[in-house]
């Protein structure tokens, strides 16, 4: 995706870049990239030091000793970093990692891509440790290895896999206490809100989640968002696609009848508009008049950073989606 902030920024996530990324400027929407194999959770081994990691590609390398210099390459991995306490140890980041505010005093090693990153400002910081994720900067990767560098993909398509990934970092930058502390607290939070929605009675919402609306572009059920979707208590509109991010067209959403539209408004238009009025936009949405949702204004826009940066904040994004899809009083 091209954008003036970074073309991945829809990716952050994942990835995304997540997953799935905030940017503003985008004139053409294009899927996030989508890694050659399915992604496991990384995981890290023994109890001294030192430790063997297996990444969420398969990728094995062993730590020597806990990491103090990191270099995060997405807005996850440096949302995780902070809220374990390993704030001070990192010492690169991308030019879309804006949260907590310190982490836009760390230095930028440019955007997420392979295309957009300085190979050459990043071996400057001397990290002992590149924290990255596989789908847009799987390229970069085996660069950065054969530099010498300890990199690690970083990735999540379920939201259990975030305190998962928390509890890794913990284990890599030797934070294990205040990496479980946010790992436990996110963790009750998400079963919060599935016993909230185990308890609801009648049908599940159908639901159509959009990462844009020119082109319309939404989400399958293999990617972590159709996933918040079903945990939320929806049922995604298009969980029969074996597309992660479809295209469709006007008249298949119409034929679909969506009950509640939601939306990830800082892409939308990219960026540009305000929520009211990206939702204003849908609303009047020229051939959806019939369309369950418009008719009931049931459209939300949600703040994509909390909705698609598969970090400590991602159940917050959850537990949005989990009001928008709540039966009506």
């Amino acid at each position: 995706m091209t954008t003036q902030r970074d073309a991945n920024r829809l990716l952050r996530p994942l990835w995304l870049a997540s997953i799935l990324v905030a940017g503003c400027g985008a004139p053409e929407a294009t899927a996030p990239a989508e890694p050659a194999r399915p992604l496991r959770g990384t995981t890290v081994e023994g109890e001294g030091w030192p430790r063997r990691v297996t990444d969420s590609v398969g990728r094995s390398m062993v730590l020597e000793k806990p990491a103090t210099r990191v270099v995060s390459l997405a807005p996850s991995n440096t949302e995780i970093l902070f809220a374990i306490g390993a704030g001070d140890a990192v010492v690169g980041v991308t030019n879309v990692d804006d949260y907590p505010p310190e982490a836009k005093s760390r230095t930028s090693v440019g955007g997420m891509s392979a295309q957009t990153m300085s190979l050459e400002v990043l071996v400057s910081l001397k990290p002992d440790l590149v924290l990255a994720t596989a789908g847009v900067q799987g390229p970069a990767i085996e660069p950065l290895e054969r530099l010498g560098l300890a990199v690690v993909a970083l990735d999540a398509e379920r939201p259990e896999d975030v305190p998962a990934n928390i509890r890794a970092v913990g284990r890599m930058v030797g934070a294990e206490a205040k990496a479980e502390e946010a790992a436990s607290a996110f963790d009750a939070r998400l079963e919060a809100v599935r016993s909230r929605v185990a308890a609801r009675t009648g049908p599940r919402p159908k639901v159509l989640y959009l990462l844009y609306d020119t082109p319309l572009m939404t989400v399958g059920p293999a990617t972590i968002l159709g996933r918040m979707i079903e945990a939320a208590g929806g049922d995604n509109i298009f969980a029969d696609v074996s597309q992660n991010y479809p295209t469709p067209s006007d008249e298949e959403v119409v034929l679909r009848r969506p009950e509640v539209v939601l939306a990830t408004f800082g892409l939308m238009n990219g960026g540009d508009a305000s929520p009211d009025r990206n939702r204003e936009r849908l609303l009047n949405r020229p051939g959806w008049r019939s369309v369950p949702a418009i008719r009931d204004g049931r459209v939300f826009t949600l703040d994509e950073d909390l909705a698609t940066r598969v970090g400590p904040r991602l159940v917050e994004g959850l537990e949005a989606m989990e009001r928008a899809l709540a039966p009506s009083p």
